[in-house]
């Protein structure tokens, strides 16, 4: 074979091995699927177990050495994401990597509701596999000052796993979005309150008010008493000190040694006792102006109030 021969079919090895290689990155195992598979990829595995893991799926065809040579040509290894995704046969290799480089993970919808504690919030993203609970609660009470009242109650969109940190963080940061657009910094200053103060108050309200239409008087209860120095007297500040919701607190629940009980010492408790939504940060920014200082709560749900001591009485009956 002379020079020019062997030149040619080195060429046309090339070419033919070139042509195959892009054919097989460009062409799926199954063009015309429908499938959605989940492929859950979990932390800690190589570039290898993924593509073994594709393999299983039936994502990419067996034995498949191209998307191997693939992640090594470009460079991969280390970028490809754990996480949940969703993969189709119907998708060629680029479309893969693609999707694993920039971990376009499957999310889910997780509600955080109003008024729920730290610990609450801990317990559900537990049961929902987005964070440990543990750490997450070492996260918030391991802080200079507790994640109590900031975490705010919102829906998010989340994948498994995502992690207490990363929670902690978005919670946060949702807070403080929320508070720059409604002001709240600027309100609470109006009404001669620090922020802190402000949530504190708040979540009190959260708990102690069922009805939106009710916070602002609610509020308005509490910013009077607090006006005069007299004791709040919340029922929603004791049960944060047992820790459980009791049916029917009792005079020695009302006797204890805390803090946080508003019913033997005058003022705000030392912190917030939940984390309030929207509706009740509002209502302890702008209490319903009134000279009410007691409310007894009604059958229906609904408060009653009243101005003296003897109407609250009367109320209670």
């Amino acid at each position: 074979m002379n020079l020019i021969n062997k030149l040619f079919f080195i060429f046309s090895l090339i070419l033919l091995i070139t042509i195959l290689f892009i054919t097989a990155i460009y062409f799926p195992l199954d063009e015309n699927s429908t499938a959605q598979k989940v492929v859950n990829i979990p932390p800690g595995i190589n570039a290898k177990e993924i593509v073994d893991l594709l393999e299983k799926n039936e994502i990419i065809r067996k034995n498949n050495y191209t998307i191997r040579n693939l992640i090594k040509l470009l460079k991969l290894e280390n970028h490809l994401k754990y996480g949940e995704y969703y993969l189709s046969p119907s998708m060629n290799m680029l479309q893969i990597l693609d999707k694993l480089v920039k971990g376009e993970v499957i999310t889910y919808k997780i509600t955080i509701p109003e008024g729920y504690t730290y610990t609450q919030i801990a317990e559900l993203l537990d049961k929902k596999e987005v964070a440990e609970k543990e750490v997450f609660l070492k996260l918030v009470k391991d802080s200079e000052k507790t994640s109590e009242g900031y975490l705010f109650p919102d829906t998010y969109e989340v994948p498994k796993k995502y992690g207490a940190e990363k929670m902690v963080k978005v919670m946060l940061s949702n807070f403080n979005q929320i508070a720059i657009e409604n002001k709240f910094t600027d309100r609470a200053e109006e009404i001669g309150f620090s922020l802190d103060k402000v949530i504190i108050l708040a979540s009190i309200i959260e708990k102690e008010a069922k009805f939106n239409d009710e916070k602002n008087k609610v509020s308005s209860v509490f910013h009077n008493r607090l006006e005069i120095g007299m004791k709040l007297q919340s029922c929603a500040t004791i049960q944060y000190i047992l820790g459980k919701p009791k049916e029917r607190l009792d005079e020695n629940d009302l006797k204890i040694d805390s803090p946080y009980n508003t019913y033997l010492y005058a003022g705000l408790p030392p912190g917030p006792i939940c984390n309030p939504g929207l509706d009740s940060i509002m209502a302890a920014l702008e209490p319903e102006e009134g000279d009410y200082l007691f409310f007894v709560l009604g059958e229906d749900g609904r408060h009653i109030f009243s101005r003296t001591y003897q109407e609250h009485l009367m109320n209670k009956k």
